[in-house]
C-alpha cells in the first residue's frame, strides 16, 4: 500500500491542482480510447484539489456522483491502481473561480454516457464545465471524443457499452477526456506518484 501524504506534504498541494490517476489496467477501455501515445501514461480520471478548512479533498466526478472525498482516500486509491500525478495550471487567475465554478456541481449524478448538456456529469466533463482564466472564459476547450484504439478501430468494450443503452457509439461527438486535459498546455505536471 502506498503511504499517504504527511501533512507538510499536502500542503504543497494547492487549491485547485488537478489530480490524474492513471493505470495500465483501471480505466483501461478510456486510457486505450484516449491515449494513442505509447509513451505517455494511460490516464483514465481527473479530480480537483480543494483545501476546506485545514482538510484537502479531491473534488471528483464518480460512480456516486460528484463528491468530496478525502484527499488521502483519494490518494490509496489512485495508486492502488497504477499512480496519480498532480498537475498544476501555469497561470492560476481564475483558480478560485473555477473551484468556486466545481463545487456548484457537488450532489449531481455521475453521467456513464459521457455525453456533454445533460444533468449528469463526468471526471473531464467537471474540469472542462469549471474551469475558467482571470477573465472568465473557459480553460479547456470541447474535443472530439475517441472510443477507438491507435489503429482507429472502435473498442468492443465501448460498442458493448453503448449497446446495452441502445446507442451507437458517439464516435466524434463533442466531449473532453482527462489525457486531453493532462496534456494542455495550460498544465504543468509538478508530482508524480
Amino acid at each position: 500500500m502506498a503511504c499517504a501524504l504527511g501533512v507538510n506534504a499536502q500542503q504543497q498541494v494547492l487549491e485547485g491542482d488537478l489530480l490524474f490517476a492513471y493505470s495500465s489496467t483501471a480505466g483501461r477501455a478510456i486510457s486505450d480510447a484516449t491515449v494513442h501515445d505509447s509513451t505517455a501514461l494511460p490516464i483514465y480520471h481527473v479530480a480537483i484539489a480543494t483545501w476546506i478548512g485545514d482538510k484537502l479533498y479531491a473534488l471528483e466526478a464518480i460512480d456516486e456522483g460528484v463528491v468530496l472525498t478525502p484527499y488521502d482516500k483519494f490518494q490509496e486509491r489512485s495508486t492502488s491502481k497504477g499512480g496519480m500525478l498532480i498537475g498544476r495550471l501555469r497561470d492560476r487567475d481564475g483558480v478560485d473561480q473555477s473551484v468556486s465554478n466545481a463545487m456548484e456541481h457537488l450532489g449531481k449524478p455521475y453521467d456513464d454516457l459521457y455525453m456533454i448538456d445533460t444533468q449528469e456529469i463526468y471526471c473531464s466533463e467537471l474540469v472542462q464545465l469549471s474551469f475558467v482564466n482571470g477573465k472568465g472564459q473557459r480553460l479547456f476547450p470541447l474535443i472530439n471524443m475517441s472510443f477507438h484504439d491507435a489503429h482507429g478501430r472502435i473498442l468492443d468494450y465501448w460498442r458493448e457499452h453503448y449497446a446495452k443503452r441502445g446507442m451507437a457509439v458517439p464516435e466524434g461527438a463533442l466531449g473532453t477526456n482527462p489525457a486531453q486535459i493532462a496534456n494542455d498546455p495550460a498544465v504543468e505536471i509538478i508530482k508524480q506518484q
